[in-house]
């Protein structure tokens, strides 16, 4: 029966975990004076995963749709000839693992037991009940894989051929279909860390 409920307690763990890992993180760094720029083109991405999966075209054409979007609203303009910024994404996926670390116990004792009373100056004897006690016993490691997704998207300045702005979406992925579902998503929480301000709505 304990076995079962240490079973039990660590499937809620990973289920309260898995839970709260499901959605992004986001980060940025630069951006100053991103203000004076006005247009924008795309650069081809960087293949850095070799999983098809999460490097499909439809992956592909989500981030290119949903960056364009978001980079419009801002003001700026998608222009093939001679842009001021020039935009490129990269998509890593690595294999993580994660180490829950259980103390095991076992319980010991419990049971009557002979005991001896006194009662207004007499002796007697009576048998008292002792509940059992944990022992702890050791540590239960489980080691759980996942897989761990970064979209980077990076506004390069196209004199200057500098980096100027670059921002990441992390995330624990579940599967290839849910997060090439969840792209327009990441992106948008990527953009919100853009240091512009959307011009309409």
């Amino acid at each position: 029966m304990m076995k079962n409920l240490k079973i039990l307690g660590l499937v809620v763990l990973l289920m309260g975990t898995i839970q709260a890992c499901s959605t992004y993180s986001y980060y940025s760094i630069g951006g100053e004076n991103l203000g004076r720029y006005r247009s924008f083109a795309w650069l081809p991405p960087v293949k850095q995963t070799r999983n098809i999966a999460y490097n499909s075209d439809l992956a592909d054409q989500r981030i290119h749709e949903s960056t364009t979007d978001n980079l419009q609203e801002r003001g700026l303009r998608l222009k093939s000839k001679n842009p001021d910024l020039l935009v490129r994404y990269s998509v890593m996926v690595d294999n993580k693992e994660r180490v829950y670390d259980q103390p095991v116990y076992n319980y010991a004792g419990g049971g009557y037991y002979p005991t001896v009373g006194y009662f207004r100056g007499r002796q007697f004897l009576y048998y008292r009940y002792s509940a059992p006690y944990p022992v702890y016993v050791g540590d239960d490691v489980e080691r759980v894989p996942y897989k761990e997704g970064t979209l980077i998207i990076d506004l390069i300045d196209r004199n200057s051929h500098k980096v100027i702005w670059r921002g990441y979406g992390v995330g624990e992925l579940e599967n290839a279909a849910k997060t090439i579902d969840d792209l327009p998503k990441i992106v948008e929480g990527i953009m919100k860390k853009l240091p512009l301000k959307p011009t309409r709505s």
